[in-house]
């Protein structure tokens, strides 16, 4: 995911139980993204109405992390500097 434009840097649960609150770096734009996704009992729910607007390429860097983000890897409750690398 090196060279994905969009770079995931920690999750959190949001105060809605289905939502989680996921923070990535716009390695072309230089700035941090937050943005809210749809995660059920079954993980990141990728076709949910609320990724329609999301960037190509934030939506794919989602796509391609999905199991990560699921088993809980970016949570900030786990996060350490050798996740970033």
């Amino acid at each position: 995911m090196e060279d994905s434009r969009y770079r995931i840097m920690f999750t959190y649960r949001m105060r809605s139980v289905g939502f989680l609150c996921l923070h990535c770096f716009d390695t072309i734009e230089k700035q941090i993204v937050t943005v809210p996704v749809y995660s059920g009992y079954n993980g990141v729910e990728i076709d949910h109405d609320s990724m329609q607007r999301f960037p190509k390429e934030l939506l794919e860097t989602v796509r391609n992390e999905k199991e990560k983000i699921d088993d809980g890897f970016y949570s900030i409750r786990t996060w350490d500097v050798e996740n970033l690398g």
